[in-house]
């Protein structure tokens, strides 16, 4: 498991968390996606310790490996919690305890909370009340379902199912 540490947004954000609610035509009663237009990583690393806890790859260096230096260092940010992610998810990922749901990741950007109104029904019909989905496998199957209606948006077909997790700091 990888951890991130982002920027808190929901509810207590009122007229921003409104504006959102109304643009996507969604009844949320909090945002735990990894949406990084709503929640943007805020680790970045600039020491040498940051960088032996990071992931020095594929442009994730906002990953950390370690979950006890994310717990230290999240204090150096404002505004700002921890959650666990598993990437390069298939149908045979076991659950660990702590998970909130699923979310469909291009790069840091989710799908499921960026894709808009949702006129298709494809995504928002599904979402919990926390802005993930519920299941792996309806998870995947909204994934291949975007990627057969829109062939040729870059960003369903970068796009990731990834498992998102609670971490108590």
């Amino acid at each position: 498991m990888y951890y991130k540490i982002i920027k808190k947004f929901g509810p207590s954000d009122e007229e921003r968390w409104q504006s959102y609610l109304n643009w996507r035509q969604l009844d949320l009663t909090c945002f735990d996606s990894i949406d990084g237009i709503l929640r943007p990583d805020l680790f970045n690393p600039k020491s040498q310790e940051d960088w032996e806890n990071c992931v020095n790859a594929d442009f994730k260096l906002y990953l950390i490996t370690n979950s006890n230096y994310a717990k230290r260092i999240v204090r150096r940010y404002h505004n700002a919690t921890i959650v666990g992610v598993e990437t390069e998810l298939d149908v045979v990922y076991e659950t660990k305890e702590g998970l909130l749901g699923y979310d469909i990741i291009d790069g840091s950007i989710s799908v499921l909370t960026n894709w808009g109104a949702d006129k298709e029904g494809l995504i928002n019909p599904y979402l919990m009340p926390n802005g993930l989905i519920g299941d792996l496998a309806q998870a995947l199957y909204i994934l291949n379902s975007l990627r057969k209606k829109f062939p040729n948006d870059l960003h369903v077909i970068e796009s990731e199912v990834w498992a998102v997790y609670s971490v108590d700091t």
